[in-house]
């Protein structure tokens, strides 16, 4: 019987395989370098919807990419605008809005198991004077358990760096096996523009 850290490798070379990189299954054995060289460095899905990487400790990690969630309007360049960054992923900026929704979802399946892990928005400002900076918003979880979880935080501030917005977090346990899905949203009493949406990551809390 395969040990448990050999079934962790050929999951992970799983996960490489779906994105496209050229692996073979079990080149962890003759060429293991490389093959953790793409797993702590993360690899782009060839849709360009989903990064996957494994963390300093071996626990598996999901990036969505902006184009990878449902955005109200992200289809209407009067009120969003599709930018990309230096890897050529692209990320959503908003023009003005005053109905703030972004929806998605993702299969608890891939990630490793009896982990705690967290979802959370990576953020920023389109610049200093964005109108949106530091507003509230709605924060909403539903997991595979039946558990639900919501709450309000401020979106970020700074338009020089990256910031997380957490939605919330949970235990990788059998009873999480299955669809997650997380949300932001908020009705604003005016319009507001400058917010500037990277991915939601799923990474080990």
């Amino acid at each position: 019987m395969a040990q448990p850290w050999a079934m962790s490798k050929y999951r992970q070379i799983g996960f490489l395989m779906e994105a496209g990189q050229d692996v073979d299954p079990n080149e962890y054995l003759t060429n293991s370098s490389r093959i953790e060289s793409l797993l702590r460095g993360g690899v782009d899905y060839t849709d360009k919807k989903k990064r996957y990487w494994v963390d300093e400790h071996g626990r598996d990690c999901f990036a969505i990419y902006a184009r990878g969630l449902n955005i109200t309007n992200s289809d209407r360049p009067v009120y969003w605008q599709w930018l990309t960054d230096s890897d050529g992923n692209e990320m959503a900026r908003v023009v003005k809005t005053r109905w703030l929704e972004v929806r998605g979802s993702f299969w608890t399946m891939n990630l490793s198991p009896n982990v705690p892990y967290k979802v959370a928005f990576k953020l920023k400002m389109a610049t200093s004077s964005s109108t949106i900076r530091g507003q509230p918003v709605n924060l909403k979880l539903s997991l595979p358990d039946g558990t639900y979880q919501e709450r309000q935080a401020n979106l970020p501030v700074s338009h020089d760096s990256w910031g997380e917005l957490e939605v919330g977090r949970f235990p990788m346990t059998a009873q999480n096996v299955g669809k997650m899905e997380f949300a932001m949203e908020q009705l604003f009493g005016r319009w507001r523009d400058g917010l500037i949406i990277k991915s939601v990551e799923i990474k080990a809390a």
